[in-house]
């Protein structure tokens, strides 16, 4: 009878003045077995990423060949053709059949730069202001120009006209006892200059004529007295201008020939 009384007393009369004792935490989740790896052959090396293949870029660009030279160069081995840069003129045409080139004549371009002298005696313009001024030219009905040679301010010898062409460099004028058109007969050699008196010809420009003078002269068979400035065949004319050293050039000449 007491065991019975006791249990009532303890679970149901004094149960709720008791602390309730702490349940144990539940046991940790147990990590799931993952699949079993295969096994690894030690003997085999592993396969290296074959890289991917970049796409050919085909064969290089070839470079533009530089323009050849308007006359074929000279065999003669006493008298080779001097270095020189081909510009390639429109303005130019045949001479009459059968002439002989006997004549040499210097001018000045009236201009002191290179490119402009250049545009307006290849008349391909390149510039804004060599655009204008063809068309000007185009307006006013004046007539396009062009020599053989132009010696620019640093020296360079550059080729315009072919040789064998009618270049239209002295307009007017015949040679002193040689009557004619000049540019049917003569080779013409443009000075990069002013032509003011003022503007000084360079050495590089004296040596450059040094060179191109007496090899046309010697190649051609051209007479001393066929060497000559524009202002020489006509009273129209003062190039090359007073500060001109011409018997420089005339000397050079004469050793040579």
């Amino acid at each position: 009878m007491v065991a019975p009384l006791q249990r009532f007393v303890q679970n149901t009369l004094l149960r709720p003045f008791r602390s309730e004792e702490p349940r144990p935490p539940p046991p940790p989740p147990q990590p799931t077995a993952g699949p079993t790896p295969k096994p690894v052959d030690s003997f085999e090396q592993p396969k290296a990423a074959r890289p991917t293949p970049s796409p050919s870029p085909g064969p290089s660009p070839t470079p533009p060949a530089a323009p050849q030279p308007l006359t074929p160069l000279s065999t003669d081995p006493t008298n080779p053709t001097p270095e020189m840069v081909v510009r390639p003129s429109k303005n130019f045409n045949d001479r009459p059949a059968g002439q002989d080139i006997d004549s040499i004549v210097l001018h000045h371009t009236a201009d002191p730069s290179d490119e402009s002298s250049l545009e307006t005696l290849t008349g391909k313009p390149t510039s804004v202001m060599g655009w204008l001024e063809s068309k000007y030219k185009d307006l006013t009905g004046r007539g396009d120009v062009s020599s053989h040679y132009v010696i620019g301010k640093e020296g360079t010898i550059y080729q315009l006209v072919g040789d064998e062409k009618r270049a239209w460099h002295a307009g007017e004028g015949s040679l002193p006892g040689k009557p004619g058109d000049v540019n049917d007969r003569s080779i013409g050699i443009e000075i990069v200059n002013e032509g003011d008196g003022k503007d000084g010809y360079t050495e590089a420009q004296y040596k450059a004529l040094e060179q191109l003078v007496p090899y046309l002269a010697k190649r051609y068979d051209v007479p001393g007295d066929n060497l000559v400035g524009h202002k020489d065949i006509t009273d129209k004319k003062q190039d090359p201008s007073p500060n001109f050293d011409f018997d420089r050039i005339r000397r050079a000449t004469e050793a040579k020939n």
